[in-house]
């Protein structure tokens, strides 16, 4: 294929170049073709106006082979996958005239599972293990027996070279576990499970020194010759023997291809004739080139590659055929790689401390509370300091849940692993557990003090039992609130002004009487009141059944406490499954 080297400054020379692009069909007999045509994006800008980013592209790709996609910072790379990849941020516009053939088809559902995505920044699981983590995703990912996914398993830990650290935590930010290497090798060989015929790497030597670069880029050239994949790989300077591995390379300068072809020799004598200059013989040929791209040696120049009539031909034969497991096992998998992960971070010395600190500090305050006239205020109080525990923690607990796991999610969803309806199931069922042990550490500590005079075991169920309802009903609102304010430090604002209306309008602080009539109706509508009124009526007493000094709900009569906090704790997720998981979709990501 012939390219037309336009000249747009006098240091470059226009000429007319035969490109080497292509695949070999010495190392595959089953190569099929990456094809894409004049990609050209735009963004944006707070002026009105949009920019470029990238600027008309044209090549192809083949399976057997590893691409590599170079350029100075800010020239396109990523923006360049991700088009590939059907990744672009909803801020990036796609020209019209842009197309791209996977093996001769258009983009679609049922190529999800057959293109997998490295991204720059590693995301994985801190809290697993290497094989935990590939357990997992082989369980979603894959159909068939367990045996036949951990052979699977297995296989990628051997190919991948992580026999040493694969019951090793994999770790991130706080938590210590394998090296940047290794890590990035796990997110390698996550997307390997489904065995996908297309791997878009976005840098997956950045941050790492050249020997660990070598051995990454060494395995996914053994992933084409082994597996017939085709591998497109961004990376910003490589070493000279990282880029020896590379059989061809995409050059960009400011959103423009600059070279498309063979690497080696003929992009050397390329870039030779362009600028005029020669490659100094002690120069790392990358080195080189990015840095007659940095001085403007480039500037102006795009190559041209005509689009050829086999564009959309193709040996690629997919179907749609769905997940790869049952709405039920996808559950089931996400409810235990959530339980794992909650073990490691939740169920420790620290958190445990706390809810038991929490609840003797509460019960010091009312030690051997009675129930005499004269304790009606203490009792109230007391029932107070319950709904505050009940009320704040649950929230503070599940606040961040889908925040925390919105890039894991994404990830998954962008695969094909998982439907989000059963994400959102499984993380609901497996902070329950935790809610549960959290309220029951409080609770003991805090009933034995207040009530060892006359407590019984029946009482101390009945007030666990309240409880645990009221905090399960904010314990949703805050999923809720979590589920609908995505950015987190306006999470927190709108998270604390409503905590303030939940106390100020609890009928704890200002009797319903005494509020301004007009805003009596939010005494009524805040759960807070009726789990006020709950908590009182569940203290234990003595003589007859206790009635609290102050009548929050009495104007207009408030529904039966069970049938109410029934509908507050069901209401929440149906507004946020509602229309039904495409707000699950938006929680954590708008590329879904």
């Amino acid at each position: 294929m012939t390219a037309l080297v336009k000249e747009s400054g006098a240091s470059v020379n226009s000429v007319e170049y035969e490109l080497t692009g292509g695949y070999d069909k010495s190392k595959t007999d089953d190569a099929v073709k990456l094809a894409f045509s004049d990609l050209t994006a735009q963004i944006g800008l707070p002026t009105g106006e949009k920019k470029t980013i990238l600027d008309g592209i044209s090549g192809s790709a083949h399976t057997g082979q590893v691409m590599a996609v170079m350029g100075p910072t800010g020239c396109g790379k990523t923006t360049f996958l991700s088009a590939l990849g059907n990744r672009l941020d909803p801020s990036i516009s796609m020209a019209g005239s842009s197309q791209i053939s996977w093996g001769g088809q258009p983009w679609s559902a049922a190529l999800k599972r057959c293109v997998g995505f490295i991204e720059q920044d590693d995301v994985t699981f801190p809290e697993l293990t290497v094989r935990q983590a590939l357990m997992f995703a082989a369980r979603l990912r894959l159909a068939g027996s367990k045996e036949e996914r951990e052979e699977r398993v297995e296989q990628l830990i051997s190919e991948m070279k992580l026999e040493k650290c694969s019951d090793v935590l994999i770790g991130g930010g706080l938590v210590h576990g394998i090296s940047g290497g290794q890590r990035k090798r796990v997110c390698i060989a996550t997307e390997l499970i489904s065995k996908p015929r297309f791997l878009l790497c976005d840098e997956p030597t950045s941050g790492l020194d050249s020997e660990t670069a070598l051995v990454i880029i060494g395995v996914l050239q053994g992933l084409t010759m082994d597996a017939g994949m085709c591998i497109i790989c961004s990376i910003h300077q490589p070493s000279s023997q990282v880029y020896s591995q590379f059989d061809d390379l995409c050059f960009l300068d400011d959103g423009r291809c600059v070279y498309f072809g063979k690497a080696g020799g003929t992009a050397i004598d390329y870039f030779e004739k362009l600028t005029n200059m020669k490659c100094p013989s002690q120069y790392n040929p990358p080195d080189w080139f990015m840095e007659q791209a940095v001085n403007n040696k480039l500037e102006g120049v795009k190559i041209q590659v005509p689009k050829t009539d086999d564009f959309h031909d193709g040996a690629l034969d997919i179907q749609d055929k769905g997940f790869a497991v049952s709405f039920y096992e996808q559950t089931l998998v996400i409810f235990e790689r959530s339980w794992v992960k909650t073990k490691v971070t939740k169920l420790n010395t620290p958190f445990y401390l706390q809810q038991i600190s929490i609840g003797v500090i509460m019960g010091i305050l009312f030690v051997g509370l009675g129930d005499d006239e004269s304790d009606i205020f203490s009792r109230v109080s007391f029932a107070f300091n319950y709904l505050m525990g009940a009320l704040y923690l649950p929230i503070m607990e599940v606040l961040f849940l889908f925040l925390q796991d919105s890039l894991t999610l994404r990830k998954d969803l962008l695969a094909k692993a998982h439907h989000p309806l059963p994400y959102y199931v499984a993380k609901i069922l497996s902070v329950t557990p935790v809610l549960a042990i959290l309220l029951v550490l409080m609770t003991v500590s805090t009933y034995t003090l207040g009530f060892y005079k006359f407590g019984s075991v029946q009482q101390f169920l009945a007030i666990l039992a309240a409880q645990f309802v009221v905090g399960n009903v904010f314990a949703s609102l805050g999923i809720c609130i979590g589920a609908y304010v995505k950015n987190p430090e306006f999470l927190m604002s709108v998270t604390m002004i409503w905590l303030v209306w939940l106390f100020a309008f609890s009928g704890f602080f200002v009797p319903i009487d005494s509020i301004m009539p007009p805003l009596r109706w939010m005494v009524v509508v805040n759960p807070a009141s009726y789990g006020e009124l709950s908590l009182c009526q569940s203290l234990p007493n003595k003589r007859k059944p206790f009635k609290p000094f102050f009548k929050p709900l009495t104007r207009p009569p408030p529904p039966p406490l069970p049938l109410s906090f029934a509908l507050l704790s069901i209401l929440p997720h149906l507004l946020v499954l509602s229309p039904p998981t495409e707000r699950v979709r938006s929680l954590f990501s708008d590329y879904t």
